[in-house]
């Protein structure tokens, strides 16, 4: 990250594309030339230039377990993701029925099971998939995923699961041994989940309990199918002292390998685990104080990325920063935002060369902030933020001078009245 000093770099202001005095201006708009040439005598003109002083990538999520799904991923040595499902409640009695008040000690568990519901969007199904569930039970600190990590191995294995593609949809379900269950009585029993394809890289996500969709765990303590079987849904009581992380840590994603990171000049938007863009301006007072904006377009150099699938379509969302200046913490600012923009845009990892995104509505919102006291600022958001390892790069204001990121705008400085 590099902080340029205020002053706007007008780049010699690139380019005064038209001033025109009739229905003569040609712009790449939906907006209609009668309604920019009221009474036939707007003045329009377009300037590109170098607004951008300060430009990073910062994290993209507020807390571990706050994402609405889980990525399970095996994709060799670019991506490997898994997920943690929290029980720490295990009873150790249950009652017969509602009306009964008395408790009965469970000694045998019979049709132990775990049901989740998956999203296939963007899966990666290459033939039969294995899910395994391993004990990923530690004393270790919640937020010390590695450690979490290092439990999936044989001697954790709890049982494992193989399904043809056509069963991956919706529902699935995994039975467990009842001896999962017994060991656990009157503890916690966390469970670790891990996806496998002898015939390719797998990947697809679960739906976590943010969803709305709960991962559920269910066993019968009695073989009287008159007593209802025991249903727990996802709890964490850890952290005890903060409830609110231990709500979020009910399920989680454990990323044991993502995409590297980028070389040092650019950014990126995406990938896992999740990073935003955030962008800082300076832009001339007249343009946002006083012209009419017709049109703005962020242009920013792309950079290819090779590393997990190419061809695939990231699709980028500008929003607008609200953090004002007591939020020094640009990782804070980045999710202090509002989406103001309708447009959006979709480029492969792969592509390269000068990319546009429409932020006229952005520009235009910038009037309303008092700039001494908030920064004006965009931040740049991926549409599955945190569910996708997909990602894109841009080069920086680090960059080259022809590869850094401007401003194209197109205004009126007289105001309007209206269609003739």
């Amino acid at each position: 990250m590099r902080l340029i000093p205020a002053g706007l770099r007008f780049a010699g202001v690139l380019s005064i594309v038209a001033i025109v005095a009739g229905c003569t201006e040609t712009l790449d708009s939906s907006v209609g030339c009668p309604a920019l040439c009221t009474n036939q005598a707007g003045v329009i003109e377009t300037i590109t230039i170098d607004p951008v002083v300060l430009d990073t990538t910062v994290s993209a999520l507020t807390g571990q377990g706050t994402e609405t799904s889980m990525l399970l991923a095996t994709r060799g040595d670019t991506v490997d993701s898994r997920a943690v499902v929290r029980f720490d409640s295990i009873p150790a009695r249950y009652t017969k029925s509602t009306v009964d008040t008395a408790t009965t000690e469970i000694t045998t568990v019979d049709s132990a099971r775990i049901r989740f519901r998956i999203d296939t969007v963007g899966a990666k199904l290459p033939g039969a998939v294995t899910i395994e569930a391993y004990d990923v039970d530690t004393d270790a600190p919640d937020s010390l995923t590695s450690a979490v990590a290092a439990l999936f191995v044989p001697s954790r294995l709890i049982t494992s699961k193989t399904f043809a593609t056509a069963d991956l949809k919706d529902t699935v379900t995994i039975e467990l041994p009842s001896e999962a269950i017994l060991g656990r009585l009157g503890q916690r029993l966390r469970i670790g989940l891990r996806a496998q394809s002898a015939v390719g890289s797998v990947q697809f996500r679960v739906f976590s309990a943010e969803s709305g969709l709960t991962e559920q765990l269910s066993f019968r303590v009695n073989p009287d199918t008159t007593i209802k079987p025991v249903v727990l849904l996802p709890l964490s009581k850890t952290p005890s002292d903060q409830p609110a992380i231990s709500a979020s840590l009910s399920d989680y994603t454990v990323l044991v390998k993502g995409p590297s990171p980028p070389p040092p000049g650019v950014l990126d938007v995406g990938g896992l685990p999740a990073r935003r863009i955030y962008m800082r301006f300076n832009v001339p007072a007249f343009i946002t104080d006083t012209a009419e904006i017709v049109r703005a377009s962020l242009l920013m150099t792309q950079r290819p990325d090779r590393s997990v699938d190419p061809k695939d379509t990231v699709r980028i969302i500008a929003h607008v920063s609200l953090a004002t200046k007591v939020v020094t913490d640009l990782t804070r600012a980045a999710q202090i935002t509002a989406q103001t923009s309708l447009d959006t845009l979709r480029v492969a990892p792969s592509d390269s060369g000068v990319k546009l995104l429409e932020v006229a509505q952005i520009v235009g919102l910038w009037r309303a902030q008092q700039v001494d006291q908030t920064p004006r600022a965009i931040v740049l958001v991926s549409g599955t933020e945190g569910q996708a390892p997909l990602r894109a790069l841009f080069f920086s204001i680090e960059a080259a001078p022809e590869l850094r990121p401007r401003l194209r705008i197109s205004f009126s400085t007289r105001k309007s009245r209206g269609l003739p």
